[in-house]
């Protein structure tokens, strides 16, 4: 084994980095628990014999752990536990991909923003100011009722509500790269503006813009489960924890099982994924050298 104290500058920061993270038990465990999300996910046909839309009309509402059903069923006889981890899918579907497409579409923008500044800086940060000035889930829940209720529609809009945070982040930190030494070498050597922007900005905004993405994602599990309570997100038969919640409105009382299960689920991913930003936030401390 490499001792730490001959290891290349790189290596020896990356080893810092990493035991930074691991003394952050609670940002370990929200790592385990993002892996095991994601697994349940994926081998969710594996993990129950129960299709989440087929239903058994002689098991209606059955309590957990009563008919062969682990959660028992819905008022449709259908699995709650399939319903559960089938859900995970789509939540973790929209969640990612909308949080990759509004991270996507700011950090160029910001970059420019930052590293022009002048008349460009002034007219992107102004659009920005507008609409940040209404909620994230306000802007979300209007996009997805314009466009419609669908799976890609919900990614699209919670990922155009998240652009203008991120826009503001990229730009922040292209305004305090375009000052740096290695900067100013590249511009004064003739290096062309593209080269810059893609070779020495971006690469160095990196860290920040993944913590902000672990901290963006429960945000969009979030609004996930908000456009599917309201019926503008994942639609039927596909599972979804919002829709769970919406239909367990009306058995709150006799069956509330139905409404506590995905509550938990929606409770317990944006937890794991808060934990986990919160540490790697940590890890990538700029002053952690």
């Amino acid at each position: 084994m490499t001792d730490i104290s001959v290891a290349p500058p790189k290596v020896r920061r990356q080893r810092r980095r990493l035991g930074v993270f691991m003394k952050r038990k609670v940002a370990v465990a929200g790592g385990l628990g993002i892996v095991l999300i994601f697994l349940l996910a994926i081998f969710a046909p594996v993990l129950t014999q129960y299709s989440p839309t087929a239903t058994d009309f002689s098991h209606l509402l059955a309590p957990p752990f009563s008919s062969g059903h682990l959660f028992g069923t819905d008022q449709l006889g259908r699995d709650t536990f399939a319903r559960l981890i089938y859900g995970t899918q789509s939540t973790l579907e929209v969640g990612v991909v909308a949080t990759l497409f509004g991270t996507a579409v700011a950090v160029p923008i910001g970059i420019i923003s930052g590293y022009y500044r002048g008349w460009v800086d002034s007219v992107i940060m102004r659009i920005t100011d507008v609409i940040l000035a209404f909620p994230f889930l306000v802007i979300a829940v209007g996009l997805a009722a314009i466009l419609g209720p669908s799976l890609r529609n919900a990614i699209l809009a919670l990922g155009i509500a998240q652009i203008p945070g991120v826009i503001r982040i990229a730009r922040a930190e292209a305004l305090g790269l375009r000052e740096q030494e290695f900067v100013q070498a590249a511009v004064a050597s003739g290096a062309s503006d593209p080269t810059i922007l893609v070779k020495y900005l971006f690469p160095n905004m990196l860290s920040p813009l993944v913590v902000q993405a672990s901290v963006a994602i429960p945000g969009a599990i979030l609004g996930s489960a908000l456009l599917s309570f309201l019926g503008v997100g994942v639609q039927p038969p596909t599972p979804a924890w919002g829709s769970m919640l919406a239909t367990a409105q009306t058995y709150l009382y006799q069956d509330y099982w139905l409404a506590v299960l995905p509550g938990l689920a929606i409770l317990l991913t944006t937890l794991c994924f808060n934990f986990f930003g919160d540490g790697l936030r940590d890890a990538l401390d700029p002053s952690i050298g």
